[in-house]
């Protein structure tokens, strides 16, 4: 993997997570996920009003979120933990013949400059037959697709045990509820880096980014 976005290395020594991160590294399966439904109605009608892409603008939400909350950019290296940032995205993007390919998009604060170039990665992607791993290899990134045909309240995610530790993330279909314009969004962490507590700030600054758009 590659070491763009390196900014540091934590000290297991010293760290006080050092018995978690042992412990829950050494599961087989050291990963936990769950499925949050939130609010898009504001970053919903922003988009239409604007002529904006509704994915990019949640996608950037959640990069926003994702970029606030350090541990989300935390890294298995061998047996050390590096730490990654500013974090961008590998997202799916559908192709016209049903396969998809893997299209890295960088994250910039302006969403004008990030939807800009993400508009000009996700066209290349289109044009290319197969999966497009290459920028696979980077740890400053969390991997992100969408099922905006299904709406779902539970979820599993193909991962690589042993040797993974990027966070996966998965929207759903937006749909209404009770008036408001509701998404189901599921995300995968490895324990030994990310507890609830991380994974509710990093739902808690992504609704208040969709509110604010």
């Amino acid at each position: 993997m590659s070491d763009i976005g390196l900014q540091g290395r934590i000290e297991l020594a010293e760290w006080k997570r050092r018995e978690h991160f042992e412990h829950f590294r050494s599961l087989d399966n050291p990963f936990w996920s769950l499925v949050v439904d939130v609010d898009c109605t504001a970053a919903a009608a922003a988009a239409k009003s604007r002529g904006n892409s509704f994915f990019l603008l949640y996608l950037h939400a959640s990069l926003n979120a994702a970029n606030a909350v350090p541990e989300f950019g935390w890294r298995i290296i061998g047996d050390e933990v590096h730490c990654y940032g500013p974090l961008h995205a590998s997202a799916t993007i559908m192709r016209d013949d049903e396969t998809f390919g893997c299209c890295f998009i960088e994250y910039l604060p302006d969403f004008r400059e990030f939807a800009a170039n993400a508009q000009r990665q996700i066209e290349l992607v289109k044009a290319r037959p197969g999966m497009c791993l290459e920028n696979d290899v980077r740890n400053d990134q969390i991997y992100y697709s969408s099922l905006p045909w299904l709406k779902f309240s539970a979820l599993t995610f193909a991962c690589n045990y042993k040797n993974e530790s990027v966070p996966k993330i998965i929207f759903g279909q937006a749909s209404l509820k009770d008036g408001r314009k509701m998404m189901p969004v599921a995300l995968q962490v490895h324990h030994a880096l990310i507890d609830g507590m991380q994974v509710a700030r990093y739902f808690d600054i992504f609704q208040k980014s969709l509110d604010n758009c």
